[in-house]
């Protein structure tokens, strides 16, 4: 058995003993590498000096939060959602009826929520940050919602529209292909591609806004002058 194979078997066995865990590590290490390569495509760098020198970097808190997205909320979702689909309405072997329905439930439930919670994510780390100075519980809530709600409104329907159609060719394969307990891994993978666009479409957008509104800021700021 060569290396590859070997690595390969020992995954599919932690992923048999451990599936949550093993899928959440997976996810988390994807969902790290999508913000890493948005944030490259974006040339969203951070900067640290060095012996005086300005070294660029990736790294920053937007990764680990994309980290544990990955890890701690899309995969868990997906993860049990998939699971009541798989394994308590549509038990195998299926009939070609059931694999289509299988197909449609999958579409309408797994697809539209992780959409929601993606682009409902990825607004507030890219917009919002804690006040330096007085922290009133109402307001930040209030902060969050009015992120929340404007981020869904500009970018869901975009994400679901290319989820969708996405969702529709893995889950053909995934029937034919991937047995029911690697399908979230399977998914992690295909996401991961998508995400990444997904996630640099929205960055470049809210950049497109910050700067649009930094503008008008300090167009009111010298009429007011």
């Amino acid at each position: 058995m060569s290396t590859l194979q070997a690595l390969n078997a020992q995954y599919l066995a932690y992923i048999v003993k451990y599936p949550l865990l093993t899928k959440s590590m997976t996810a988390g290490v994807f969902a790290g590498l999508n913000e890493t390569t948005a944030t490259v495509l974006t040339n969203e760098y951070k900067e640290i000096k060095i012996a005086g020198v300005n070294i660029k970097h990736v790294f920053s808190e937007k990764l680990l939060k994309m980290i544990i997205y990955g890890s701690c909320i899309a995969t868990p979702i997906s993860h049990y959602m998939y699971h009541i689909i798989n394994n308590k309405l549509f038990k195998g072997p299926l009939s070609a009826r059931q694999k289509v329905l299988q197909i449609l439930t999958s579409l309408f439930t797994v697809t539209p929520f992780l959409s929601g919670c993606f682009v409902a994510w990825i607004s507030l780390i890219n917009n919002y940050q804690l006040p330096k100075h007085g922290f009133n519980l109402c307001t930040e809530i209030t902060r969050i919602s009015t992120i929340v709600k404007n981020g869904l409104s500009q970018g869901y329907l975009g994400v679901l529209k290319s989820s969708m159609v996405t969702s529709s060719f893995a889950l053909v394969i995934a029937q034919k292909f991937i047995p029911p307990e690697l399908w979230v891994v399977f998914f992690n993978v295909v996401y991961f591609f998508l995400g990444t666009y997904q996630n640099t479409k929205l960055k470049r957008f809210q950049k497109q806004q910050r700067i649009k509104k930094q503008e008008q800021e300090q167009e009111e700021e010298k009429k007011s002058k």
